[in-house]
């Protein structure tokens, strides 16, 4: 290319005919030496320079530049491009995201760059510094060529005669205009050149920048200022059942996707557009059932990257686990299962559900609507007038009856017209659901030992949440807490009635053996005053075998008496009519005056005594008169079941708070599997008709409730034929 000199008069030579020659010098033109010629070292030190001086700067305003760290490492990189090219202001794109991923982001110091929120930036960084660096070194190269062609130019023109006439001024400008024409088609021709050399780039990087898109696992698409779809990768098209992405480039996003208009995704979405800096959220898509971690990336053009990752999983691990807890918690608070089932529906209501009701099968085997819940009050009353007016059809093959009759949940996913319509009753009913707008429903039994006990109705309304088989798995995991609670709040509420009628039969035979006790003694007690009268002679004289005959009515009079004592006594501890008068007794003196009562019996069975003197220093805490009670019972057993010759004793054992008096026999001992219940009432070891141990069987068990009256315990060791060791322990006093 030549360069045409400027169109300026010639002063004339002293000929007057030839216009004097001009021979640029050498010195008169100035060049820029080309980029090659520079040794790379410079042209790489550049490079270094301009990138540490960039990240000094970052670092001074690194408070003020956190959303933009990378804004003074562009003039870096297009610094070292003009200075040193093509490599150099690649090399300088590559330092500077080292640098700011090093000194800008944490953890600083260290080369952890794993946020997406800070990957795209960088590669959107490194693919536009890379095509800066590139176009200038093109602009370099397209320059050198120009200043060669003007040092050609001038040496061709220093060759030139300039011509002085008007004639040859002319024929000079029409050449020079010529040449003019000629310079602006190679130009043109060089524009036209670079341009191709620009689109090819471009092609390029785009290819690179789609298959580093491409390569991205989560969904990603691009929108442009006007939300219209620009890219949209493999996981994105799947993940939008696009079925072909070509069909949705081009289309405005809230077009393709109405149901984000309002929610949560739009409103975070524009924000991170309309003031450019990256956003993160986690938004839950009611009509899929799915949550997603949603990433927003402002672009330089005023569009926005989106990239969003499936949570689903996690989500709802995290809300089963909250909703069984808060479940248990509402299932625990109270026996009465109605109030908890209540409880419950409040529970899922509406993050779950928008609208919940429990149907429960009573002891007469009729279903009942037990609650029903929603946010609105007023709602609620209607939903109970609804169903009293349109009640549900208990031959359906679907609904509430049937999964109460199959025991087996049903999901009703989406719900279209045709299943509205088929379930209506009329056309009011007809009008009624539909203004409900039901978009998803699923009912659940609620299943205790293998026993369907009710049934709960979850329904999908306002929210437009779609119901899926894990929302089912969680049903059914809160109805059958719930079917727990109403069995075992029923199975309590046997149990009390069990007992309450066990108590009441209880008290009824309580009432009976005092008042029998109170009736017989009247009739014993006249018994014994006339054969008393009779024995003294008042009647008449007697016969030596009419007072023997009195003697046995007397004995039996005796033994009656106690007998029906020991029942009187037992009703009266049944009761708790017994009252004690705790005293410290001194326990020596007691059980010393306690040998002279027994001592006949002892003597009539042949029987020998040993009683071991306690400390004459220690007391008990005790009635008096219901311990004697108490001992001399335990002696008479133990006299009793010893056959002649044996051995009775009685011992004290201390212990720093309690002391226990211990009464041994050599008698005939208990066996092992009845050790337990000697102490229960009515129980005797004996009970043939020719025993000659006569007892009610009251006398321990008596004994022990008054041990127990007194903060005590009566307890028994025996070993069958060798006899038994009853120990009455009381408090220390």
């Amino acid at each position: 290319m030549t360069l045409t000199q400027p169109n300026v008069p010639m002063a004339p030579t002293p000929s007057g005919s030839r216009i004097a020659k001009v021979t640029p010098s050498s010195a008169a033109i100035k060049t820029v030496p080309p980029v090659e010629d520079r040794s790379a070292l410079i042209r790489y030190s550049f490079a270094v320079i301009f990138c540490v001086a960039a990240l000094l700067v970052s670092l001074l305003v690194a408070p003020f530049i956190r959303n933009v760290i990378l804004i003074f490492f562009w003039p870096a990189v297009i610094g070292a491009a003009i200075i040193g090219g093509l490599g150099p202001g690649v090399f300088a794109s590559v330092l500077s995201l080292a640098l700011a991923d090093y000194f800008l982001i944490a953890p600083l110091k260290s080369f952890t760059l794993t946020d997406p929120a800070e990957v795209v930036p960088f590669l959107v960084f490194l693919v536009t510094s890379y095509l800066v660096s590139a176009l200038t070194a093109t602009l370099r190269k397209e320059r050198r060529k120009a200043t060669e062609a003007a040092l050609e130019n001038a040496r061709l023109a220093t060759t030139m005669e300039q011509q002085a006439t008007e004639l040859e001024r002319q024929a000079m400008e029409l050449e020079q205009q010529l040449e003019e024409s000629q310079s602006l088609q190679e130009e043109l021709e060089a524009s036209s050149e670079e341009l191709i050399e620009r689109t090819a780039e471009a092609e390029a990087a785009s290819r690179f920048s789609s298959g580093i898109l491409a390569s991205i696992a989560d969904p990603f698409v691009v929108h442009d200022s006007d939300w219209r779809f620009r890219y949209i990768n493999a996981a994105a098209e799947k993940a939008l059942d696009a079925g072909d992405a070509k069909k949705l480039i081009g289309r405005v996003v809230w077009d393709v996707l109405p149901n984000l208009v309002g929610t949560n995704f739009e409103r975070e979405m524009r924000r991170a557009a309309e003031e450019r800096v990256p956003v993160s959220f986690e938004g839950f898509y009611a009509e899929r059932g799915e949550w997603s971690i949603v990433f927003c990336y402002p672009l330089p053009d005023g569009g926005l990257a989106t990239q969003w990752k499936d949570i689903t999983a996690v989500k709802r691990a995290e809300e089963s686990a909250r909703y069984l807890a808060r479940a248990t918690e509402a299932l625990s608070a109270s026996l009465d299962y109605e109030t908890t089932l209540t409880e419950l529906t409040h529970v899922v209501v509406p993050e779950f559900a928008d609208w919940c009701a429990v149907n429960v099968i009573d002891q007469d085997g009729k279903v009942k609507q037990l609650a029903v819940t929603h946010v609105d009050p007023d709602k609620v009353r209607w939903a109970y007038e609804l169903n009293r007016r349109y009640p549900p059809d208990p031959n359906r093959e679907t609904g509430v009856h049937n999964v109460l009759r199959t025991g087996k949940p049903e999901l009703y996913a989406d719900i279209p017209e045709e299943m509205l319509v088929a379930s209506a009753i009329d056309d009011e009913h007809l009008k009624i659901i539909r203004e409900l707008d039901i978009r998803s429903a699923m009912v659940v039994p609620l299943i205790a030992r293998d026993r369907t006990l009710g049934a709960m109705t979850l329904v999908s309304t306002e929210s437009r949440r779609r119901y899926t088989e894990s929302d089912v798995e969680l049903a059914m995991e809160l109805a059958h807490r719930a079917a727990l609670a109403v069995d075992n709040a029923r199975l309590h509420k046997a149990e009390l009635d069990a007992r309450h009628a066990a108590e009441a039969a209880n008290l009824a035979k309580t009432q009976f053996l005092a008042v029998m006790s109170h009736e017989l003694r009247t009739p014993l007690n006249a018994i014994a005053g006339y054969a008393e009268l009779m024995r003294m002679g008042i009647r008449g004289p007697i016969t030596a075998e009419q007072q023997a005959d009195l003697d046995r009515i007397k004995r039996s009079q005796r033994n009656l008496l106690s007998l029906i004592n020991d029942v009187l006594n037992y009703a009266k501890l049944e009761a708790g009519h017994i009252e004690f008068d705790t005293q410290r007794v001194l326990l020596h003196d007691f059980l010393d005056d306690i040998e002279s009562l027994v001592t006949p019996q002892l003597q009539g069975k042949g029987l020998k005594y040993d009683y071991e003197k306690c400390d004459d220093t220690l007391f008990v805490l005790a009635d008096a008169e219901k311990l004697r009670q108490i001992v001399l019972n335990l002696l008479s057993n133990a006299i009793k079941f010893t056959p002649s010759g044996g051995t009775i004793s009685m011992r004290c054992e201390v212990g720093d708070a309690r002391i226990r008096i211990c009464v041994s026999d050599t008698g005939v001992g208990i066996p092992e599997d009845k050790i337990g219940a000697i102490f229960e009432p009515f129980v005797q070891l004996d009970r043939k008709l020719t025993s000659a141990n006569e007892g009610t069987g009251l006398g321990l068990a008596i004994s022990r409730d008054l041990a127990r009256g007194m903060d005590g315990d009566l307890s028994v060791e025996s070993k069958l034929g060798e006899g038994s060791t009853f120990s009455l322990e009381l408090p220390r006093g």
